[in-house]
């Protein structure tokens, strides 16, 4: 019985070992860059049932990819509790959330609508989600 106690302990020693001394190598070779912030925005109308979802798709993707993640949320004329929901989902760790109504302001929706097309770095998701299937483009939503 301690014999096996013993292998796990070395087996599990070893396992962290491995993981410090490649994280190491990783750092000292320079690929472990912080990638560049991610802008997604999202416009709803009536999304009350996959908001929740969408958003907390995207700050799991911000955790385990150590980005920083932006969400817009460009709601037009929604009728139920889809910018509720997502006002109550800012808190969410590792996003960055902004609701904008559609109307509200003319200004700000005209620089989102005219980046979309500029923006092909991979920076930058505009994901009209009353458009079916457009919701596939957020990472871990499909």
């Amino acid at each position: 019985m301690v014999d096996h106690l013993l292998w796990i302990l070395a087996i599990y020693g070893a396992a962290v070992a491995l993981v410090h001394w490649m994280h190491a190598r990783r750092k000292v070779s320079g690929s472990c860059k912080r990638r560049s912030d991610v802008h997604y925005v999202l416009v709803t109308s009536n999304h009350e049932r996959q908001v929740e979802w969408y958003l907390r798709a995207l700050s799991l993707y911000a955790l385990l990819n150590g980005t920083r993640v932006r969400v817009t949320v460009l709601d037009d004329r929604s009728e139920d509790q889809t910018k509720l929901i997502a006002q109550k989902l800012c808190h969410l760790s590792g996003i960055e959330t902004t609701i904008l109504d559609h109307g509200s302001s003319p200004d700000m929706v005209r620089d989102l609508n005219e980046k979309k097309g500029r923006v092909q770095d991979g920076s930058y998701f505009y994901i009209d989600l009353r458009i079916p299937m457009e919701a596939a483009r957020i990472p871990y939503v499909h």
